[in-house]
Protein backbone atom coordinates (compact mmCIF):
# COMPACT_ATOMS: atom_id res chain seq x y z
CA UNK A 1 0.00 0.00 0.00
CA UNK A 2 1.67 3.34 -0.87
CA UNK A 3 1.87 5.91 1.75
CA UNK A 4 -1.62 8.33 0.23
CA UNK A 5 -3.10 4.81 0.66
CA UNK A 6 -1.92 4.34 4.16
CA UNK A 7 -2.81 7.73 4.67
CA UNK A 8 -6.22 8.03 3.80
CA UNK A 9 -7.00 4.11 5.86
CA UNK A 10 -5.61 6.11 8.95
CA UNK A 11 -8.34 8.60 8.28
CA UNK A 12 -11.30 6.47 7.73
CA UNK A 13 -10.52 4.20 10.78
CA UNK A 14 -9.90 7.43 12.44
CA UNK A 15 -13.38 8.79 11.17
CA UNK A 16 -15.14 5.36 12.25
CA UNK A 17 -14.00 5.71 15.23
CA UNK A 18 -15.58 9.00 15.94
CA UNK A 19 -18.72 8.06 14.57
CA UNK A 20 -19.10 4.85 16.51
CA UNK A 21 -18.35 6.83 20.03
CA UNK A 22 -20.84 9.59 19.11
CA UNK A 23 -23.76 6.86 18.59
CA UNK A 24 -26.24 6.37 16.56
CA UNK A 25 -27.27 8.99 14.09
CA UNK A 26 -29.97 11.50 15.46
CA UNK A 27 -29.63 10.09 18.80
CA UNK A 28 -29.63 12.92 20.88
CA UNK A 29 -32.25 15.11 18.48
CA UNK A 30 -35.76 15.86 19.50
CA UNK A 31 -38.30 14.53 17.58
CA UNK A 32 -41.32 16.72 16.16
CA UNK A 33 -43.67 14.59 14.91
CA UNK A 34 -46.75 12.79 17.53
CA UNK A 35 -46.81 9.39 17.78
CA UNK A 36 -48.93 7.52 15.54
CA UNK A 37 -51.35 4.49 16.13
CA UNK A 38 -49.29 1.25 15.93
CA UNK A 39 -45.77 2.92 16.75
CA UNK A 40 -46.22 2.33 20.60
CA UNK A 41 -45.66 -0.58 22.96
CA UNK A 42 -47.37 -0.03 26.93
CA UNK A 43 -46.49 -1.86 29.28
CA UNK A 44 -48.07 -1.57 33.53
CA UNK A 45 -46.38 -2.17 36.69
CA UNK A 46 -45.97 -1.65 40.15
CA UNK A 47 -43.45 0.77 41.78
CA UNK A 48 -43.31 1.51 45.28
CA UNK A 49 -44.81 4.51 46.48
CA UNK A 50 -43.55 7.89 47.74
CA UNK A 51 -47.05 7.80 49.94
CA UNK A 52 -47.50 5.45 52.88
CA UNK A 53 -51.39 5.79 52.11
CA UNK A 54 -51.16 4.60 48.34
CA UNK A 55 -50.18 1.41 46.15
CA UNK A 56 -48.12 3.46 42.81
CA UNK A 57 -48.83 1.75 39.13
CA UNK A 58 -46.78 2.84 36.36
CA UNK A 59 -47.71 3.03 32.49
CA UNK A 60 -45.12 3.30 29.92
CA UNK A 61 -44.69 4.17 26.80
CA UNK A 62 -42.08 3.01 24.48
CA UNK A 63 -41.57 3.86 20.79
CA UNK A 64 -41.27 0.44 18.63
CA UNK A 65 -37.80 -0.32 17.17
CA UNK A 66 -37.27 2.60 14.84
CA UNK A 67 -39.38 4.89 15.95
CA UNK A 68 -39.19 8.67 17.52
CA UNK A 69 -41.98 10.68 18.51
CA UNK A 70 -43.76 13.41 20.79
CA UNK A 71 -46.34 11.86 23.19
CA UNK A 72 -48.50 14.66 25.13
CA UNK A 73 -52.10 15.06 27.21
CA UNK A 74 -53.98 12.61 28.95
CA UNK A 75 -55.10 9.17 28.25
CA UNK A 76 -58.90 9.30 26.96
CA UNK A 77 -61.65 6.28 26.80
CA UNK A 78 -59.98 4.70 29.71
CA UNK A 79 -62.01 1.52 30.41
CA UNK A 80 -60.69 -1.31 32.92
CA UNK A 81 -61.65 -5.05 32.49
CA UNK A 82 -61.57 -7.97 35.31
CA UNK A 83 -59.24 -11.02 34.89
CA UNK A 84 -62.29 -12.68 32.82
CA UNK A 85 -62.25 -9.83 30.35
CA UNK A 86 -65.80 -8.48 32.20
CA UNK A 87 -65.86 -4.54 32.23
CA UNK A 88 -65.35 -3.18 35.25
CA UNK A 89 -66.89 0.04 36.92
CA UNK A 90 -63.34 2.08 38.26
CA UNK A 91 -63.77 5.35 39.86
CA UNK A 92 -61.08 8.47 39.72
CA UNK A 93 -61.66 10.78 42.67
CA UNK A 94 -59.56 13.52 40.04
CA UNK A 95 -57.74 13.66 37.03
CA UNK A 96 -54.61 15.55 37.92
CA UNK A 97 -54.26 15.26 34.50
CA UNK A 98 -54.89 19.09 33.60
CA UNK A 99 -53.37 21.30 30.64
CA UNK A 100 -50.66 22.38 30.25
CA UNK A 101 -49.25 19.41 28.94
CA UNK A 102 -45.63 18.06 28.81
CA UNK A 103 -44.24 17.06 24.99
CA UNK A 104 -42.41 13.62 25.93
CA UNK A 105 -40.04 11.95 23.37
CA UNK A 106 -40.30 8.49 23.20
CA UNK A 107 -38.29 5.76 21.45
CA UNK A 108 -36.99 1.99 22.07
CA UNK A 109 -34.89 3.47 24.65
CA UNK A 110 -36.68 6.46 26.52
CA UNK A 111 -39.74 6.41 27.92
CA UNK A 112 -43.21 8.11 28.99
CA UNK A 113 -45.57 7.85 31.99
CA UNK A 114 -48.89 7.58 33.24
CA UNK A 115 -48.57 7.57 37.00
CA UNK A 116 -52.03 6.12 39.02
CA UNK A 117 -52.41 5.64 42.65
CA UNK A 118 -54.50 3.64 44.74
CA UNK A 119 -55.07 3.75 48.02
CA UNK A 120 -53.82 0.80 50.17
CA UNK A 121 -56.79 0.47 52.48
CA UNK A 122 -60.62 -0.02 51.29
CA UNK A 123 -62.40 -2.69 49.16
CA UNK A 124 -60.57 -4.35 46.12
CA UNK A 125 -61.09 -4.18 42.65
CA UNK A 126 -59.81 -7.59 40.69
CA UNK A 127 -58.38 -5.43 37.67
CA UNK A 128 -56.84 -8.00 35.05
CA UNK A 129 -56.89 -5.44 32.33
CA UNK A 130 -57.27 -1.86 31.11
CA UNK A 131 -57.71 -0.41 27.64
CA UNK A 132 -57.54 3.40 26.49
CA UNK A 133 -56.46 5.78 24.08
CA UNK A 134 -53.34 7.93 23.43
CA UNK A 135 -54.40 12.08 22.70
CA UNK A 136 -51.76 11.82 19.46
CA UNK A 137 -53.90 9.20 18.31
CA UNK A 138 -57.55 9.31 19.54
CA UNK A 139 -59.20 6.67 17.10
CA UNK A 140 -56.31 3.42 18.50
CA UNK A 141 -56.87 1.96 21.22
CA UNK A 142 -54.33 0.30 23.62
CA UNK A 143 -54.58 -2.30 25.84
CA UNK A 144 -52.38 -3.75 28.53
CA UNK A 145 -52.25 -6.20 31.55
CA UNK A 146 -53.11 -4.48 34.98
CA UNK A 147 -50.42 -6.20 37.27
CA UNK A 148 -52.77 -6.36 40.64
CA UNK A 149 -55.92 -5.77 41.98
CA UNK A 150 -56.61 -2.44 44.00
CA UNK A 151 -59.08 -0.18 45.84
CA UNK A 152 -60.81 2.70 44.31
CA UNK A 153 -60.95 5.01 43.94
CA UNK A 154 -57.66 6.29 41.88
CA UNK A 155 -55.25 9.04 41.06
CA UNK A 156 -54.06 9.28 37.48
CA UNK A 157 -51.99 11.83 35.95
CA UNK A 158 -50.77 13.31 32.53
CA UNK A 159 -48.45 11.95 29.94
CA UNK A 160 -44.75 12.89 31.12
CA UNK A 161 -41.40 11.95 31.75
CA UNK A 162 -40.63 9.60 34.49
CA UNK A 163 -39.73 10.80 37.58
CA UNK A 164 -35.87 10.08 38.95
Amino acid sequence: MSGSGRALAAVALAGAAVLAAAGPAGADERPTRTCAPGELTVRIGERPSPSAADRLFVIGFRGNEGVSCLLSGALDYIRFYDTSGRPLDVRFSDKSAVPPFEQVPVNDFREAVVYVAAPKRGGSLPIGGMAFSVPTAPESEMKAAWPAPVAGPLRITGIMSPAS
